[in-house]
């Protein structure tokens, strides 16, 4: 499980197990490029598949530095026309005020049946102050990378109505504990291993994420998937 946000655990986790089975069978090397690549959580997952990999990030990014290797906008990557095989862009979609500039950038960039690995919020808070622009049903994505004469391969939702609302529950309590940590200079207090924190936050998660392998679980969450924490789309540029 990745722990390393406690108020989202459950779409981190599910994201990272997509992203691993998609990269497991991928075998054609080339260059990726990272867009909006922040600190680079996947990196370890992808870097193994290719010869090359860009990390592309805002100059004001406060993340570290040394994970980024071009500085630009998502909208204009300072790079040749065809010149990358994979596109992975992780929560970068809803901070852009025209999404179809980003699509239609990640076309240009991709070779000829390059692929783009898009991930998106749906039903989560607002977490980005004023970038914070959109949250992507399935048509929605569908019509946009359509638009942008890229073909949908697949659109898979993060969790379902159950693990987005469980994670809506758990933000307020963290949010509460943090306030109270830095109010009283305890530290500890904002950690996993305070006993209410982790009760009421960290462990209904991962009970969460257990009872996804458990055949009866997985059947009934398959079916109230209308309302995911997002969504992880798939699309190529036509060869």
């Amino acid at each position: 499980m990745r722990f390393s946000n406690p108020g989202a655990i459950i779409e981190n986790t599910l994201r990272e197990q997509m992203l691993k089975k998609y990269f497991s069978s991928y075998s054609g090397k080339g260059t990726l490029l990272d867009l909006g690549c922040g600190p680079r959580p996947y990196y370890s997952i992808y870097a193994p598949y290719f010869d090359k990999t860009i990390g592309a990030d805002l100059a004001d990014s406060p993340f570290p530095k040394q994970q980024i290797d071009i500085y630009c906008s998502a909208t204009a990557v300072p790079l040749d026309d065809a010149s990358i095989d994979v596109i992975l862009c992780t929560e970068v979609l809803h901070d852009i005020a025209e999404p179809s500039e980003l699509i239609d950038e990640a076309k240009r960039l991709l070779k000829p049946g390059g692929t783009l690995i898009l991930t998106t919020p749906f039903v989560v808070p607002i977490v980005d102050g004023a970038y914070d622009h959109y949250r992507y049903t399935q048509q929605g994505l569908i019509y946009l990378l359509q638009k942008s004469a890229l073909e949908v391969k697949s659109i898979t939702p993060v969790a379902d109505i159950f693990g987005a609302t469980l994670t809506l529950i758990v933000k307020p309590i963290l949010k509460f504990w943090n306030m109270v940590a830095k109010a009283t200079g305890i530290s500890i207090l904002y950690k996993w291993y305070n006993p209410i924190l982790f009760l009421t936050a960290i462990l209904p998660q991962c009970i969460y994420l257990w009872t996804t392998d458990l055949p009866l679980f997985k059947s009934l969450y398959r079916k109230f998937n209308y309302g995911p924490i997002g969504y992880i789309s798939i699309a190529t540029k036509s060869k």
